[in-house]
């Protein structure tokens, strides 16, 4: 597949174009956010999702909630709450199916002009409401508020929400060295310098709170190191070595390691990541076409092509990694070479994890390409399915739900994966 991923920008906000202007007052972004919201809903209602019953993996396609929690998540909200909380991961239940998801929402600084509502209702319980119409769009659970960014947090939880000690997701150093437009802590200035001896308070205080809560350090089997920050491949594998020697010093003596990194390239730096541990590989291509990744993320990291990231992941599965995945945040590229990027991607033995990208400004607004606001919904909900059909390349959330379920059942809980919620980002 041969695709042009070096197209000139297109100037979204040029007369004629299809895209955002950017003049428009206040009212016209709410009267463009409140046409993209009104048209999802109409797509979702009409939507029928794949019955996927016959697999063993219950992650392959999405329930119309879940499609309501994308929509809701790429349009942000408005709230009454006091915003020392600029983000909420919150808990959706589909009512057809019986199957929770999470999906987080932020609240942006456009946010008068949001045409979602978000109010408390008690205790952990919130309504998020139509503002055109009043409608309620979903009651959901809040799972987390989040303002500053967290050094770690358990990806995996049980039927009833609570988290299990199966997985792990930590960033213990907690700025980064590639900021870009793109990033939600950037837009909300919630970067915070480390600490010196970061590795090690980090493991000290997940190890606390293993103590804490009652667990079993060797219950933790799945670690994501999501720390991409160094700026060279040799400083980023020392970090990442050194967290993952401190783990076992700990007592966390099953736990398989997932490197999130960008620096990290050479046959040499990956070899060394599996003799310690590190049994999945990560990566993020943030769009497709090379041209936008550049203008979005800066020459730093956006100037890793896509060619350079495909051979990167195929370098990956020669040394051995069990798992290799990227992120990609929909939302950059035209609608075909989306579809087109991820079907190359999956060809190539990676799994294509999707993210909504959460628009705390109106220029991160304004930067999702024109085809975006074109096809709505179906835009995304596409860019979705795509992504998903490549999780037969192995995936970490997959590893991690087989885990945790035999983790509730040696504590008496009878349960399968379809029972466990899913997280989407």
């Amino acid at each position: 597949m041969s695709l042009d991923r070096n197209l000139p920008l297109v100037d979204l906000n040029r007369p004629g174009s299809n895209g955002p202007n950017p003049t428009e007052t206040p009212d016209e972004l709410y009267g463009r956010l409140n046409r993209f919201l009104t048209e999802g809903l109409d797509y979702i209602a009409g939507f029928t999702p794949l019955d996927d019953s016959d697999r063993e993996d219950p992650d392959t396609a999405l329930s119309r909630t879940q499609l309501l929690s994308l929509l809701i998540g790429f349009l942000g909200c408005d709230t009454t709450e006091p915003l020392d909380n600029r983000t909420y991961t919150l808990v959706y239940t589909d009512g057809e199916q019986g199957k929770s998801n999470y999906q987080t929402i932020c609240v942006p600084d456009y946010r008068a002009a949001s045409p979602v509502l978000f109010t408390r209702e008690q205790d952990n319980r919130a309504r998020l409401v139509n503002r055109s119409t009043g409608r309620t769009l979903a009651e959901v659970l809040v799972h987390a508020r989040i303002f500053a960014a967290s050094n770690h947090y358990y990806s995996r939880v049980a039927p009833d929400f609570t988290e299990l000690p199966t997985a792990a997701i930590i960033s213990p150093y907690s700025t980064c060295a590639g900021g870009c437009l793109g990033c939600s802590r950037g837009a909300v200035k919630s970067f915070t310098p480390p600490p010196k001896d970061y590795i090690e308070r980090h493991v000290a205080q997940l190890a606390a709170d293993y103590d804490r809560r009652g667990w079993d350090r060797g219950e933790l089997v799945s670690v994501n190191i999501t720390t991409g920050c160094q700026p060279d491949e040799d400083r980023e594998l020392e970090m990442m070595l050194n967290l993952m020697r401190t783990y076992r010093r700990y007592g966390f003596g099953n736990a398989a390691f997932h490197a999130f990194t960008y620096a990290i390239d050479s046959t040499r730096a990956m070899e060394l990541l599996r003799e310690h541990g590190a049994i999945g590989f990560i990566g993020t291509v943030e769009t497709i076409n090379d041209a936008e990744r550049i203008r979005q993320w800066g020459r730093k990291k956006g100037s890793i092509t896509f060619e350079r990231h495909l051979e990167k992941y195929r370098r990956a599965r020669r040394v051995g990694f069990d798992i290799v995945e990227t992120d990609y945040v929909l939302g950059a590229d035209s609608y075909t070479e989306m579809l087109d990027g991820i079907a190359e991607l999956d060809e190539n033995g990676v799994a294509v994890v999707p993210n909504i990208k959460r628009n705390y400004t109106v220029e991160q607004l304004d930067s999702n390409h024109r085809d975006l606001w074109r096809h709505g919904m179906r835009y995304i909900a596409d860019g979705f399915h795509a992504a998903l059909s490549s999780y037969d390349n192995g995936t970490i959330k997959r590893r991690a739900a087989r885990y945790s379920v035999d983790y509730l059942r040696r504590c008496g809980r009878e349960t399968g994966l379809r029972d466990l919620p899913i997280r989407h980002t």
